[in-house]
């Protein structure tokens, strides 16, 4: 799978083309057309007003013949880079890069390794840092690029020259990769440099054929935060942080610096669906403050996810309090830790204890309150569609309560790109209104995606033999089900019992064991040992995690009747069953289960009705 862009074309046909009235309206109906939205405001603003600045630029100094790729989008993920230049690095035949980000700005302040656009405005993600994360992914995931002429520039095309001098990556003291990659450039004299740069480093020698051999050329799959979290944790940065992702990272960064000093304690929330990279901002985050011998934990409420990391981690026992769990700070002293990273803070309980002290009659105080307390930077990460059983509290509003009956400020960061599901944030738009946990106007009809593969099945052997068939290929694949089936212990000889049944077609819940029985991994390793497969797992051995193929079976507890209706009856889980909202809960179990896929995803309902609607709505059918 190549990559992908709005519009290709040498910069002396951009010239020509953005002069016509109806340019712009031709990039916008590409746009709906590749990513199911309109283009937002700012966007087409930034088409009408920035690129014809470094298309002008090309054309003046001779590169009409350059290739432009405009809103190319990054590999693995949905998001796009403003301008890429595409030529020859001169005298070379090496193929030379250059990523341009547009920014309109016009007021600049830095702030430690951030900027901002007001004196007292808010924080954000430094322009150059944000490209320097777009040359990472360039080179990490097209194995094409990694030996070529990469770089980036930050086109501040309004903003005064003395502004921009001030947030230059040598003067602020970024990181000395990005000071050496990524230059910033205004307005005024600085459009000579910016001029004199692109005749350094392009030429339009063979551009043509250079753009074409780059949008065709094969896109490395995206690895699991485990198949890395050992490096990440131990040894240095492994994943590419963009945009919001880095913005948040420079954030906490930047808190955790000046905390000692404030009066007044700042709560980080990062809100975003699956696939966002929350665990990997909360791994990276980990890592880092670890080798600065900061005192940092990661904190989930899933046994699953924790342990899982204490393996792929490979810390020794006396290093394994890195990972804990909400319910480990009822003791803590106030501000005792630096930073508590709460990963998947949506499945925070309401106290860290089941019942009262005996020797106390106090009521316990909220699991919320403790891990505020205990940091002085506290951060959460959560997706608030992804509740799914009673007695889980976690959610923005919860937080910003908090904040203020605590008198703390707080700084809500939204992820809106996707890393999972092959950077299509088309498919969980969808799983989303298909299961009604989004207005969704008219019936949400499938509509095929070229990096995202997507079946029906007709029985849930179909749907083994396709995942079994892509794991022969190294492909990472599981099969997940609603909990409508009893989980029996497992037979005296170890083995597991055929509780979930479909027809003739009979398999295991996965372990329940902590530990192996036989080559069957327990519970925690279900989704990331490769003998895994074979058992079918449920939302608690899931959710937090990905594989390559996810395989979902959707239970009697879920059924269509001309609109959704939830059969409690048919659930055998005591936590979903009896919460108040089993309607809700049900359908973010689905969307959970539907969303741990990378590359694709199939569906198969227990219900025949339903199993039809899904075929109905236009998804490919997976015959026996």
């Amino acid at each position: 799978m190549g990559l992908q862009c709005l519009y290709r074309g040498s910069a002396s046909e951009l010239d020509t083309a953005i002069t016509r009235d109806d340019f712009i309206d031709d990039l916008e109906k590409r746009f709906r057309e590749a990513f199911w939205q309109d283009p937002d405001e700012r966007e087409v603003r930034s088409w009408r007003k920035s690129i014809p600045t470094v298309v002008r630029l090309l054309v003046d100094a001779g590169l009409g013949d350059v290739q432009v790729l405009l809103e190319l989008k990054a590999p693995i993920t949905d998001v796009r880079m403003d301008m890429v230049l595409v030529g020859t690095f001169p005298e070379t035949d090496l193929r030379s890069v250059v990523v341009v980000e547009n920014k309109q700005w016009s007021r600049i302040h830095p702030d430690a390794e951030m900027v901002r656009l007001s004196s007292d405005g808010t924080p954000q993600l430094h322009p150059a840092n944000q490209v320097w994360g777009y040359l990472q992914v360039l080179r990490g995931y097209v194995p094409m690029l990694r030996d070529e002429k990469l770089c980036g520039i930050v086109n501040l095309h309004n903003a005064p020259a003395h502004l921009v001098h001030a947030i230059r990556p040598t003067v602020q003291g970024l990181g000395e990769l990005v000071q050496r990659w990524v230059a910033v450039y205004g307005a005024e004299h600085h459009r000579k440099e910016f001029s004199d740069v692109l005749r350094r480093r392009l030429s339009g020698k063979h551009a043509a054929q250079q753009a074409e051999m780059l949008l065709e050329a094969p896109v490395k799959p995206a690895e699991g935060l485990m198949a890395h979290v050992a490096q990440c944790v131990r040894e240095r940065t492994v994943f590419p942080l963009l945009d919001e992702q880095r913005e948040a990272y420079d954030h906490v960064r930047n808190l955790v610096a000046t905390s000692k000093q404030r009066t007044r304690k700042e709560i980080v929330v990062i809100v975003g669906g699956p696939g966002t990279g929350k665990s990997v901002i909360a791994v990276e985050l980990l890592g880092t403050l670890a080798r600065q011998k900061v005192n940092v934990v990661h904190a989930t409420g899933s046994r699953s996810f924790t342990r899982t990391l204490w393996k792929y981690a490979g810390l020794p026992g006396n290093q394994r309090g890195l990972f804990t769990y909400f319910n480990s700070f009822s003791d803590a002293t106030p501000n005792d830790i630096d930073v508590i990273i709460a990963d998947e803070a949506h499945r925070i309980r309401e106290t860290s204890r089941n019942r009262k002290n005996e020797r106390d009659l106090r009521e316990p105080p909220p699991q919320i309150d403790e891990l505020i307390h205990a940091a002085r930077v506290p951060v959460f990460l959560l997706d608030e569609h992804q509740v799914v059983r009673r007695g889980e509290v976690g959610s923005l509003e919860l937080i910003r309560n908090k904040a203020e009956q605590l008198g703390c400020g707080i700084r809500e960061i939204n992820l809106r790109h996707q890393f999972r599901c092959a950077g299509s944030p088309e498919y969980v738009d969808w799983v989303e209104r298909l299961l009604m946990l989004r207005p969704s106007h008219g019936r949400p009809v499938w509509q095929p995606l070229e990096n995202f593969t997507l079946y029906v099945a007709r029985t849930p052997l179909a749907m083994e033999n396709y995942l079994k068939a892509l794991m022969t290929e190294n492909y990472t694949a599981r099969i997940a089900a609603g909990f409508c089936w009893p989980w029996s212990e497992p037979n005296a000889d170890g083995t597991l019992r055929d509780d979930v049944s479909i027809g003739d077609w009979r398999r295991p819940w996965n372990s329940q064991a902590s530990d192996y029985l036989g080559d069957i991994p327990p519970s925690s390793l279900w989704a990331t040992d490769p003998a895994g497969f074979g058992q079918i797992g449920c939302i608690y051995s899931a959710q937090g995690f990905e594989y390559d193929y996810a395989g979902v079976i959707i239970g009697p507890d879920l059924v269509w009747r001309n609109g959704w209706h939830t059969e409690r009856r048919h659930n055998v889980d005591r936590d979903q069953y009896q919460a108040p909202d089993f309607s809700m809960v049900v359908r973010n179990t689905y969307r959970v289960l539907a969303t741990r896929g990378m590359r694709g995803a199939v569906l198969h309902a227990y219900d025949p009705a339903t199993n039809q609607l899904l075929m109905d709505l236009g998804i490919p059918i997976l015959e026996e």
